[in-house]
């Protein structure tokens, strides 16, 4: 477990009863205080028109937090590829990187919507094809500073590069991209939070992303295999659950909300301590979450985990305490002597 690393994860859905500035301003303090600690990551996600995501560009959330932190690797999870120009996104994905001093990573994906899709006048095959186009472009012109044009033209010299070569990560609930993903030397994070496959299920699928890594990179460290989970961390479990109750009803809302309004029936509302027993969240007094990481991390061989410790609800000091008793009380429990 002294390999283990632990990021944070962020949505950035709505809060009800707080401005859209207020909200961002809360997710920065988040990072700020992830930064002063013993996490390596902080993840911000990307949605269009709904209540789960208020970040719809996660480069410019990226690029505000660049100047709020320090250390902290900033990765977008994920930029929907199809959905750039690819050309502006080589450029903006090195601005970000320069603007941070070399802490961005990248997420990449097809996007999980199809009513975000829409939005901008794409069905999912269109999305899946131009994912295929172009993620090919933005990798290739962030390794060699020349971007080719997908759809064909004069290649272009970038003015604006990386300096070195960018971490990708490909998130994905889809056991087929576990093999890809490995072969193609990318992190991930399988599954999403309390919709993720069980802990068998994860086993299975980490211990082929590692087989597979070691096969086409013998004699490298695999790149990292994680999951995500919701996090609260109180003093003590009942004020945790207390805490974690009114607000997971309030997220639960934001992720179904774009569903539920275009007429796609939704599952009612998981019960949090049923999500508890199944590892699927992490909930509790300092004790008793490390007891729930450990035992996941135990039964998966995840060597990554990232928390979402601000989401629906959540107070800032709740969020900020969470995220403190987790920094200085769990992570030291969970990795002894490190």
């Amino acid at each position: 477990m002294a390999d283990v690393e632990f990021g944070v994860f962020d949505w950035v859905d709505v809060h009800a009863g707080r401005s859209i500035a207020d909200t961002y301003e809360d997710r920065i303090a988040v990072a700020r205080r992830a930064d002063e600690g013993n996490f390596t990551r902080f993840h911000v996600a990307e949605h269009h028109g709904a209540t789960l995501g208020l970040a719809a560009s996660p480069g410019l959330f990226a690029a505000a937090l660049a100047r709020e932190t320090k250390r902290l690797r900033l990765v977008p999870t994920t930029f929907i590829v199809p959905l750039y120009d690819p050309l502006r996104l080589v450029e903006e994905i090195a601005m970000i990187d320069h603007l941070s001093h070399g802490r961005l990573e990248i997420g990449i994906g097809k996007g999980s919507s199809p009513h975000e899709a829409t939005m901008f006048g794409f069905d999912r095959d269109t999305m899946g094809a131009r994912y295929q186009a172009f993620t090919p472009a933005v990798l290739d012109a962030l390794a060699t500073g020349v971007f080719v044009p997908p759809g064909g033209g004069a290649p272009v010299e970038l003015t604006i590069t990386p300096d070195r070569p960018i971490p990708v990560w490909y998130p994905t609930s889809n056991p087929e991209s576990i093999r890809m993903t490995a072969e193609n030397g990318q992190n991930t994070i399988f599954g999403f939070a309390f919709k993720s496959p069980d802990i068998a299920v994860i086993r299975e699928h980490r211990d082929l992303f590692v087989e597979v890594s070691e096969a086409v990179r013998p004699g490298k460290r695999p790149p990292l295999f994680g999951i995500l989970r919701h996090v609260v961390v109180a003093d003590t479990d009942e004020r945790a659950y207390e805490v974690a109750e009114a607000a997971f009803a309030a997220h639960y809302d934001n992720f179904t909300w774009l569903w539920r309004k275009h007429g796609t029936p939704q599952p009612p509302q998981p019960d949090l301590r049923a999500l508890v027993d199944q590892h699927l969240v992490f909930i509790g007094s300092p004790s008793s979450v490390a007891a729930q990481v450990s035992d996941v991390i135990e039964a998966t061989g995840v060597d990554y985990i990232a928390g979402s410790f601000a989401w629906g609800t959540l107070s800032r000091d709740d969020a900020l305490r969470s995220v403190d008793l987790f920094d200085t009380e769990v992570i030291p429990a969970v990795r002894p002597g490190r």
